[in-house]
């Protein structure tokens, strides 16, 4: 058979939902080959960035590889800051580069670089087809690392007389994650020191929504009185509406957590710290560890064992694997440890959360004009249905205003990203991730910045009938940049004033799109594009220069 149609069969056993991609000569065959059959969507964007973005949206939300496809020359470098932003948040894709045909290799063909070099160090995996016959091989080796382990993209580039030849094609065999276990040994080292502590913590990372561990999170819990603290990416790892959750949080202290998080956090003897990296945001910039507490840390990653912070105990695990042997272990051999702490560790809790949501009131029902960001995501919270609703955030100021008053109910219902944090990113993930979940509501906030980067892609949801909904928050700039002109360079503003009429836009694009300046205008706003069968942008006059939660 044809290379790329055996390419799309694999596809198809793998279970790939959709494929995004924009064409070049290089990858044509295979364009042909999606052409022959119905089974596997074919998505046109209108920017290879926002090919991987959408991808990337997709794994994020259901943790299964997303497949990306790209052309040779600027299409590879287009993609390229879409590829470093998943490598940099551990998200699972398949990425397949077109080439040109080998016998005309290091001739001087026309976009002829080396990119799989380039690409080498924020990728799993790099890897040239070389022949027909290595065609299943090669795809089963690259879904199997990147859902394996630290999850991350892998690419593989199929040169053109690859994908265009007749060949005998090896059969194909699905594959699946692969994972692993802690040493009861260090289980039992654990369990001595949660026996000594008296304030102990759980502190949990993407590590334990990629293992897919809330159940057992919970249980874990529920079993021992633990409070729980989630990163930004982790957000919803366990259930925010649940007694024992604290919301966002860091340590030793993030920029994005909630004041019982702090607190919390500070007075923890024990720190048990799930999937965590332990970078910039979540540690106010590594601020030092409180000597009176000890840390274990837990991840599928040996580099990331005693990074940035030197752990009493480090374990190797899957984090749903850890999370079971605990309990199992744990339920043996603490006895009574902590029994009927539950109620006086969830009232204390819920005590500081009251305290807490009491001091950002002013903002959050704020009646200003402009609107107030705060007031703008509050309203946008109480309009949507948290246990059918999946929502993204872009870069930038937009991150820190929806972000710490959205309880998020499920696992990704609420999909943080920020290793590399590129703008833009949002508008077409939320796409992919309505891909994965078509009975859900689907929105990301973003800025007239980070819209600039992407917005055409409205079109492509359009054009696919992907019914997502963009809300931008538009305070005519870019908005982190202002905030630290003004901290840093006296308010010297330059170079970050912006001006559009984006819900103009979204209709010229065939999309629902509407503006709102008045706070009293926002829900009904809200609940007409939430009702729009179609995809829809709201645009929000916000703002400017409204403090986030740190400063």
């Amino acid at each position: 058979m044809r290379v790329a149609d055996a390419v799309v069969d694999i596809l198809k056993s793998e279970g790939v939902k959709f494929v995004a991609a924009l064409p070049g000569d290089d990858i044509l065959p295979l364009f042909d080959a999606f052409h022959q059959q119905n089974d596997i969507p074919l998505i046109l964007t209108r920017h290879e960035q926002a090919t991987v973005f959408m991808a990337d949206g997709y794994a994020r939300s259901c943790g299964e590889p997303g497949v990306a496809m790209v052309t040779k020359g600027p299409g590879r470098c287009n993609a390229f800051t879409a590829i470093v932003n998943a490598f940099t948040d551990c998200v699972p894709l398949v990425v397949i580069f077109g080439h040109s045909s080998r016998k005309q290799l290091a001739k001087g063909m026309l976009q002829e670089v080396p990119y799989l070099d380039t690409f080498q160090t924020v990728a799993k995996w790099t890897f040239s087809i070389p022949s027909p016959e290595r065609v299943p091989e090669v795809f089963r080796r690259a879904f199997t690392l990147a859902r394996s382990g630290r999850p991350g993209p892998v690419i593989i580039e199929i040169p053109q007389d690859i994908s265009m030849a007749q060949a005998e094609i090896p059969p194909y065999t699905k594959t699946r994650r692969v994972r692993f276990g802690p040493d009861p040994y260090d289980i039992d080292k654990l369990l001595e020191l949660m026996r000594e502590s008296k304030r102990p913590l759980i502190y949990v990372g993407r590590g334990a929504l990629w293992s897919g561990a809330t159940e057992d999170l919970v249980k874990v819990a529920e079993a021992f009185a633990l409070p729980v603290m989630a990163t930004l990416p982790a957000k919803g790892a366990m259930p925010e509406d649940h007694p024992l959750c604290l919301g966002l949080g860091g340590y030793p202290r993030a920029v994005y957590s909630t004041g019982q998080s702090k607190k919390f956090a500070e007075e923890a003897d024990l720190v048990i710290a799930l999937g965590c990296s332990f970078r910039q945001h979540a540690t106010s910039s590594w601020l030092p560890k409180p000597a009176h507490a000890k840390l274990v840390q837990v991840d599928i990653d040996p580099a990331e064992l005693h990074k940035n912070y030197a752990a009493d105990l480090v374990m190797l695990s899957d984090i749903k694997l850890f999370l079971q042997a605990l309990l199992q272990q744990g339920t043996q051999k603490l006895g009574g440890w902590r029994k009927g702490m539950n109620g006086v560790v969830a009232e204390e809790i819920s005590e500081l959360k009251k305290q807490w949501m009491d001091s950002w009131n002013q903002r959050l029902t704020s009646d200003e004009v402009p609107i107030n960001p705060y007031r703008a995501c509050w309203d946008l919270t109480n309009c949507l249905d948290r246990r059918n609703s999946i929502l993204l955030h872009d870069a930038g100021v937009t991150r820190a205003y929806v972000s710490h008053h959205y309880e998020a109910l499920f696992p990704n219902g609420f999909i943080g990203f920020g290793g590399t944090s590129a703008m833009g990113w949002s508008t077409p993930a939320a796409m992919g991730a309505k891909l994965a979940h078509p009975d859900k509501t689907v929105l990301n906030v973003t800025g007239d910045g980070s819209f600039g980067l992407t917005g055409m892609e409205i079109e492509t949801a359009a054009r696919n009938d992907i019914r997502t909904l963009t809300v931008i928050l538009n305070n005519e700039s870019l908005g982190a940049s202002r905030e630290t002109l003004h901290e840093r360079f006296k308010g010297h503003e330059i170079g970050i004033s912006l001006r559009g009429d984006y819900a103009a836009v979204a209709r010229a694009l065939g999309a629902y799109g509407e503006r709102v300046e008045q706070p009293h205008d926002l829900q009904p706003a809200l609940g007409r594009a939430l009702a729009h069968p179609g995809p829809a942008l709201l645009e929000i006059g916000v703002k400017p220069l409204e403090p986030r939660p740190w400063k």
